[in-house]
């Protein structure tokens, strides 16, 4: 992330308790029930709310819910099965937290596959002004890996001469070729290209200044300073998207993400009628990708307050239009998704612990019988887990690198099992489930 907003939280007491043993509802998340609210009046949303088993019709009207998001300037809703919750997809594979290794603060992962497969993560090797942190220089460093993403090496030496996060990809005519923002004349960042023979050293190519008052949000304010944009070749030239920093501003924030076109991977200008904007925060950098199946993949990290997930939406037609937006039942913070020549489809991402500092954590697409949601508050967070026994979960903080499951409370809901942690930052904690550690 090109710049990070800071709060105070107060430290609470972590202990272990065991609940009782209680019948609670089934948890419908809030997009969901204000459609059903819509759909079928409040006193069916609340009933359903309330349940603690599904009849057969709820099962249809959340169902019907949950099909029925807007590709933009709505709201989207999440995947849940028919309890209500959401299937875990994606196992974690590796993770590392900041202050290592020689290291500051380290952030945004940008993923490469190379001609002889191997994998080369780019990341920012920053500063973090809330920890007294050493070993930063503010530019992009790598890990590489030759196992598919399962574990990964520090390379010496820096990759990209920049300041900001890139993304990068495998040009058509050969090579490979990143971007990012350098600075510009009047104070005014360039959106560059870079490009390589080897994946390995970039050479500073051209850029432009991206013009950005048409890009507005869903109170109409233009956006100012963008974030890190991630590019991909479309028919005409290069598509990006790129969210509204809101630099200067005060919460409560609904960043928008505004769609960036050149046909030439240099000059850059704003498409204003491709904007995303919603009634929630888009709250860091949007993922744009093109999947194994030429479908692009557009992700955003959906801020609803309690409820932080990633949404995803698939377009057929180089963004013209998008489908209806799916989710995951946690935040990927600063997305960053990659089909492996193997068949492996891994997301990396990051993360934020204001004792620690930032992650790079690295997850491959799974498929389960577990499902869960999340429930995210300053200093707690609670999941409902479904086809999990105890012994299979554990909770984890990956910014810090500690296991916090004998300070979890986990207690039985009917078939489901809800697990509570209790801290001062709760954001970078994750629970994993069984031994592909499906994660949420």
């Amino acid at each position: 992330m090109r710049r990070k907003f800071s709060f105070i939280v107060i430290a609470v007491a972590l202990g272990l308790t065991v609940a009782p043993q209680v019948s609670t509802a089934v948890p419908v998340s809030p997009p969901i029930k204000d459609c059903l609210t819509k759909k079928y009046g409040s006193s069916v949303a609340s009933a359903i709310s309330k349940a603690k088993l599904l009849n057969a019709t709820q099962k249809k009207q959340v169902t019907a819910c949950s099909s029925s998001t807007a590709p933009s300037g709505g709201s989207a809703t999440a995947s849940p099965s028919s309890s209500g919750l959401t299937s875990l997809s994606y196992g974690l594979l590796w993770s590392a937290g900041s202050n290592q290794s020689g290291l500051g603060n380290v952030s945004d992962p940008a993923l490469l596959q190379l001609a002889d497969g191997t994998l080369r993560m780019f990341f920012k090797n920053g500063n973090e002004p809330q920890i007294p942190l050493s070993g930063f220089d503010n530019k992009i460093h790598s890990y590489v890996s030759r196992d598919n993403g399962r574990t990964w090496t520090l390379e010496s030496g820096v990759r990209i001469d920049i300041g900001a996060p890139v993304t990068v990809r495998s040009a058509e005519s050969g090579g490979y070729e990143a971007w990012g923002w350098t600075p510009g004349s009047g104070g005014v960042d360039n959106f560059t290209r870079f490009t390589s023979s080897t994946g390995m050293d970039f050479t500073k190519g051209s850029g432009s200044a991206v013009p950005t008052s048409g890009c507005k949000n869903k109170d109409g304010a233009s956006a100012g300073f963008l974030g890190d944009a991630q590019v991909v070749k479309v028919a005409g030239g290069y598509l990006a998207f790129a969210h509204d920093l809101a630099a200067g501003k005060n919460p409560p924030f609904k960043r928008q993400a505004c769609k960036l076109t050149s046909t030439d991977g240099n000059s850059w200008s704003i498409d204003a009628g491709g904007t995303f904007a919603f009634d929630y925060d888009i709250q860091n950098n949007p993922e744009l990708f093109r999947n194994a199946s030429g479908q692009l993949e557009l992700w955003f990290s959906a801020d609803r307050g309690m409820t932080k997930t990633s949404e995803i939406r698939t377009s057929t037609n180089d963004g013209a239009s998008w489908s209806s937006a799916t989710s995951l039942t946690w935040m990927a913070n600063d997305p960053e998704r990659l089909d492996l020549a193997n068949g492996d489809s891994l997301l990396a991402f990051g993360n934020f612990d204001h004792r620690k500092g930032g992650l790079l954590a690295v997850a491959k697409k799974i498929s389960t019988g577990y499902s869960a949601n999340r429930d995210e508050k300053v200093d707690q967070v609670t999941w409902t887990v479904s086809g999990a026994k105890q012994s299979d979960i554990s909770v984890k903080n990956l910014c810090l690198g500690t296991d916090l499951t004998s300070r979890a409370t986990i207690s039985s809901s009917g078939s489901n099992l809800t697990v509570t942690l209790k801290d001062s930052s709760v954001g970078c904690a994750y629970i994993l489930v069984g031994a592909a550690q499906a994660i949420s």
